[in-house]
């Protein structure tokens, strides 16, 4: 079972973030830490939507992601901390 968040559309996945949502994302990774969750997908599909979605083990990221890869879609891995940080992981 994953945590999915979805996002509205954006002109660019790239787009830097901004002091304000920084916190938001902290928060939002300290709760999922919380609730047992351990990685978190970001992922862009060709259409421009994007969402994010927690999942517990590396078993689960590879079922979520493997989906949004295979259309041509982008997806980020990131492990979680306990202390809201992100590290970027490589499939």
């Amino acid at each position: 079972m994953s945590l999915i968040l979805s996002y509205d559309n954006h002109a660019s996945p790239w787009e830097p973030i901004r002091g304000q949502e920084i916190i938001f994302e902290s928060r939002l990774n300290l709760l999922a830490w919380e609730y047992g969750y351990r990685y978190r997908l970001d992922i862009c599909t060709t259409s421009g939507m994007e969402r994010v979605e927690f999942v517990r083990t590396l078993r689960e990221a590879r079922f979520v992601g493997m989906p949004a890869r295979k259309t041509g879609g982008l997806v980020k891995f990131f492990k979680l901390y306990n202390d809201g940080t992100l590290k970027r992981h490589q499939w």
